[in-house]
């Protein structure tokens, strides 16, 4: 059902709408920090919207969110203040989405991995929810801050002191470990999972802690599958019966369509929906896993994989680390996959597409694919592709395998904040 907030339908958007994507900084559950790497400055926004929810996906304009305190999911268009509201999922944790399209699109499916668990005592969720929500911040506040600002003008937070771009930093304060409090920072959010990215494909293939396998008693990964507005409850389908596997390496959405990187093979499969009953099944669309091409650099100790939706492309990025702490990158990858010729193939220059990479969750954490915009009209430079580590940004260039490092925000003091790429555009 769409639902319209009358108070708030009239108002401007929360931010500036721009064709590449913000950096959202999420010092507390109250406040956001929007960065713009085009303008390089900060805006302070405390929206309503985010203060208590995570971003699980999004299309355009819509994003879906979820309800830190009841798991409840919707869709919401910062743009419009329309929200949707959508059918009640099973208690869970590592929970995962995807949005095919708006949902004014006839192909518009969102689909959910669900790991389902049983919901804590009334009396300890309490608990755990005072200690970890700030209050909710009053809707009179979620656009501006500063209520002497012109309400024509956007609050600006003053970075010109500090120079981001700073090539001589040697990375060691980003390794710090944070002891900062982030309400982020729990099973549901945390989008640095290191059981995932500091081992190889056959030691996460067998862990036990992933493989639902090894307990019979457990329910099994699942994902939910609805059309916005139309349907009242979900479809439910088991994911090893759609893949043969309870984990993937990765997902996303390319032209509407769900695409899926199993994790032992690491095959490319298309998750076909059959609309009148709801099913799901997987086409393969190559039998070989992209990394054939580079097998010398299949030894390193730590790697992580993302697989993007380009305008007209399906990327999939490799990053390889190495260092005493394992967090320096040695090399950077990229892939397109030729859907004519069904391989892979290594692309030396991205050209005028710039990637934007999340942190990183191999498949088991909020909202950490990456994304991509073109550098026409912007002034971000061709061959780039940014990502976060803690609170830096870095900045690495395909053609030269060179990176420069930054701190976009100096005045947040929290060293591991949660953070994440969003796209704020209005559809044509």
């Amino acid at each position: 059902m769409m639902m319209r907030s009358e108070e708030n339908k009239n108002k401007k958007p929360p931010l500036p709408l721009q064709p590449h994507p913000w950096l959202v900084i999420c010092p507390s559950g109250k406040t956001q920090t929007f960065f713009s790497i085009s303008e390089d400055r900060c805006y302070e926004r405390s929206i309503h919207e985010l203060g208590n929810t995570t971003i699980r996906a999004s299309a355009q304009e819509w994003l879906v969110l979820e309800d830190f305190d009841s798991n409840n999911c919707y869709l919401w268009n910062p743009i419009s203040n329309d929200k949707i509201q959508l059918p009640p999922l099973p208690y869970n944790h590592n929970l995962l989405c995807l949005l095919s399209a708006p949902p004014n699109d006839p192909q518009c499916c969102v689909l959910f991995l669900i790991h389902e668990t049983t919901p804590p005592d009334d009396d300890e969720d309490e608990n755990s929810n005072d200690d970890v929500h700030n209050e909710t911040t009053p809707p009179d506040d979620d656009i501006d801050t500063n209520d002497n600002e012109n309400p024509d003008d956007y609050t600006e937070t003053n970075d010109d002191d500090t120079d981001n771009e700073n090539p001589e930093d040697d990375d060691d304060a980003d390794t710090d470990p944070s002891d900062d409090e982030n309400p982020y920072d729990d099973d549901d959010t945390d989008s640095n999972d290191d059981d995932i990215d500091n081992e190889n494909l056959d030691d996460v293939a067998n862990d036990d802690n992933l493989d639902g396998d090894d307990d019979e008693t457990a329910p099994l990964p699942a994902l939910y599958l609805c059309k916005p507005g139309y349907n009242e409850e979900f479809h439910k389908q088991d994911l090893k019966s759609i893949i043969g596997d309870n984990v993937f390496l990765g997902w996303t959405v390319f032209k509407g369509d769900f695409y899926v990187l199993t994790m032992q093979t690491s095959i490319l499969l298309r998750l076909d929906v059959d609309d009148s009953s709801g099913t799901i099944s997987a086409t393969p669309m190559t039998n070989q896993p992209p990394y054939t091409y580079f097998t010398e650099h299949l030894d390193m100790p730590r790697f992580e994989n993302y697989l993007i939706q380009s305008e007209d492309e399906l990327l999939y990025v490799y990053i390889l680390f190495y260092g005493r702490e394992l967090e320096d990158v040695y090399k950077i990858i990229v892939f397109r996959f030729d859907f004519v010729n069904q391989v892979w193939e290594e692309v030396k220059s991205i050209g005028e597409t710039v990637i934007f990479l999340g942190p990183y969750s191999g498949g088991t954490g909020p909202y950490s694919a990456g994304t991509t915009c073109c550098t026409r009209g912007t002034n971000l430079k061709k061959e780039s592709i940014y990502f976060t580590k803690g609170c830096y940004l870095y900045h690495f260039n395909l053609e030269t395998q060179s990176i420069s490092v930054s701190l976009p925000c100096p005045h947040i003091s929290m060293t591991n904040p949660h953070s994440y790429w969003l796209t704020l555009m209005a559809a044509n």
